[in-house]
């Protein structure tokens, strides 16, 4: 890596190609003047006027000094949002509000007029001069804010959110330290600054404090390298596992690796508002100790992964109204998070933490000691990874794709870089929770139990065969029937038109047959075939469901079949990115993943001796760079926590 270094005023302060050197940039042109970096971004107010309109002892407000020492100091801007905000003319180039805290711009205008008159600025004057601010601001052309991670022309941003400014520009070729990033970066409560990147090293820090599976680390990278790119869906990542396994730990350091913060673990919202205050501050939200996903909270996350959005009255005004919206990764943790509804199955990533003996554990401040010290190369490893992901996702092709396909191919190109088989474990464990959702359905319990064979009829003909019987075969009341048991042929419509994807990835045939243009069909019309392999298929009477769930040693097989989801992946213009030797339909649960997964790490000695450079010329095509890109540039060993 090219050693760090002060190259003056505006220029790029460190430059990292993964494996080799390479020469500075000249600095870009900038439009600021020029600033020492780690300088505060304050700046020298002119001497205030005393006379105005040419009238002699004509004193100026204290308003219009608040505002003039604004505009000599800073360049005003807003959001596509409505947001207002000011950027310094003078140093590091971090976004203020106008209101707010102890940063926003008026906070240091009351203490700049302070430092010039001696005397303080009344609460009257700065309102005053926010206002006009704010006008102003309000009349500029809009501007995006971005939160930690951001994307220009094609690269992507990182934010480091300390005092400097700076971020780190990350590009299929390269990655570097610069102190004038190229986009906006805000800041809040909840941004915490991020370790100067150290590269060239491997991730044996990071499989030290997260406890995971050795097959679940290519997915825990993917999380990681698709959490740089801002525009596409990420998925909700779930850490679970007995008392003792190390999940908060473990959900605090995955969160803090790219977004540290003052609050790295958080309670669960209690409602919508509180949910959308907490995740509107920070890139990753990190739940700790979860018991229960509600309806509410299981499709906020949802919305979460692919753009949320609220909209709320302005304080103290009687119409004004101000928008709040983001996209943010949810990362959550608990014992048993219990049942999940199925559009949220297909959107988790679900990794069960190992238990930790006791003779492995270790004190949390011996923890911290460590994180810290391992945090900066664990950050240049993955922009390391980061760079040769870039270079090689435009040439991966998913032929069937998951619900979440943009964090597929992320992990298809993880894969292909690292040759390991992360995909083939991801879409196993989508299959395990998606099995999860159904059996805690007892309508979808009841149709496993019930629909044994081909069957093409009306939503109220589906209500009666699948409507419970008590012991004595006769129909259960109405009344006694379970909470949200659907009895009317609307109802079990709705039921159907939610729970069909996850029926179809369990490897039924479900259609809702429209009405046509025959006037004599009026009803709604479902066609059902249940799995191939499901036991019961044309062996005569179906069997009932009792109190409205099926018989626990039947319905489980009948409607949950072990169904191998096969995806072929491959790069046009460059060799499979299918493991050599390996099945893509192989479900990973059924193999020894001790004794053959393999494991993204490095010892000391060959950190600096095995790293090898794939990306050396940046006028090579993305075809070249993902054939290049082949030999495995991350050794693959036994991990640290096996081999202690």
């Amino acid at each position: 890596m090219a050693t760090p270094h002060r190259a003056g005023p505006g220029h790029l302060t460190a430059v990292h190609e993964p494996g080799t050197n390479i020469p500075h940039e000249p600095a870009r042109a900038d439009v600021h003047d020029q600033h020492e970096p780690g300088a505060v971004p304050t700046f020298e107010p002119p001497e205030l006027e005393h006379e105005e309109g040419g009238t002699s002892g004509a004193k100026v407000s204290v308003a219009t000094q608040l505002v003039r020492l604004a505009e000599d100091g800073y360049n005003l801007g807003c959001t596509a949002d409505g947001d207002t905000f000011a950027l310094a003319k003078h140093g590091p180039q971090i976004v203020r509000q106008l209101r707010g805290g102890r940063s926003s711009l008026r906070a240091e205008l009351a203490h700049a007029h302070y430092d010039r008159t001696g005397t303080a600025a009344s609460q009257s004057a700065l309102a005053d001069a926010c206002a006009v601010l704010e006008g102003k601001a309000a009349r500029t052309e809009p501007a995006e804010l971005n939160l930690r991670v951001a994307e220009h022309n094609g690269d992507l941003v990182l934010d480091l959110g300390d005092a400097t400014g700076r971020a780190v520009l990350i590009t299929p070729h390269m990655w570097k330290l610069t102190d004038t990033p190229p986009v906006l970066f805000r800041r809040t409560a909840l941004t915490g600054p991020l370790p100067e990147p150290v590269g060239g090293c491997g991730f044996s820090g990071l499989w030290e404090a997260l406890n995971v599976a050795d097959r679940y680390q290519p997915i825990v990278l993917a999380v990681l390298i698709a959490a740089l790119i801002p525009s596409i869906p990420h998925p909700v990542v779930l850490l679970t596992g007995e008392q003792g396994t190390g999940k908060s730990t473990a959900t605090a350091r995955l969160a803090s690796v790219i977004d540290p913060s003052p609050a790295q673990l958080r309670k669960a919202p209690r409602d919508v508002e509180a949910w959308t205050t907490a995740a509107a501050g920070s890139w990753i939200v990190p739940i700790d100790n979860l018991s229960a996903v509600t309806e509410w909270l299981s499709d906020a996350l949802c919305r979460a992964c692919t753009g949320d959005g609220d909209v709320r009255r302005t304080l103290y005004s009687n119409g004004d109204l101000y928008v709040i919206s983001f996209r943010r990764i949810p990362l959550i943790n608990g014992i048993d998070v219990g049942a999940l509804r199925g559009d949220l199955a297909d959107r988790l990533v679900h990794l069960a933490l190992e238990r930790i003996p006791d003779t492995a554990r270790r004190r949390e401040q011996e923890m911290a000691q460590h994180w810290t010290r391992t945090h900066p190369r664990v950050l240049g490893a993955l922009l390391d990874l980061a760079v040769q992901v870039l270079a090689v996702l435009p040439t991966i092709e998913l032929d069937s794709a998951p619900r979440m396909a943009d964090f597929a191919r992320v992990l298809a190109a993880v894969d292909h870089v690292c040759r390991t088989d992360g995909l083939a474990t991801y879409l196993g464990l989508r299959d395990e929770l998606a099995e999860d959702a159904a059996g805690s359905d007892p309508v979808l319990m009841a149709l496993g139990a019930n629909v044994t064979g081909e069957f093409t009829g009306t939503a109220a003909e589906l209500v009666t065969l699948l409507h419970p019987v008590d012991g004595d075969g006769q129909p259960v009341a109405d009344r006694a029937l379970a909470k949200g048991w659907p009895t009317t042929a609307r109802q079990l419509t709705a039921v159907l038109t939610r729970q069909a994807p996850t029926l179809r990835q369990l490897g039924w045939d479900v259609l809702k047959l429209e009405r046509g243009s025959d006037p004599h069909i009026k009803a709604v019309r479902w066609h059902l075939v249940p799995p191939a392999d499901a036991p019961g298929r044309g062996d005569g009477e179906p069997r009932r469901a009792v109190n409205g769930a099926a018989d626990a040693a039947d319905a489980p097989i009948g409607l949950l079949p072990q169904v191998n989801v096969g995806i072929r992946v491959a790069a046009s213009g460059a060799a499979s990115l299918r493991h050599p030797g390996h099945d893509a339909a192989h479900r990973p649960g059924g193999r020894d993943s001790a004794a053959s997964a393999p494991v993204l790490s490095r010892d000391a000695a060959s950190d600096a001796a095995t790293h090898t450079p794939i990306l050396t010329s940046e006028n090579e095509d993305h075809a070249a760079l993902a054939a290049s890109a082949a030999p495995n540039t991350y050794l693959l060993g036994p991990s640290p926590r096996a081999a202690s």
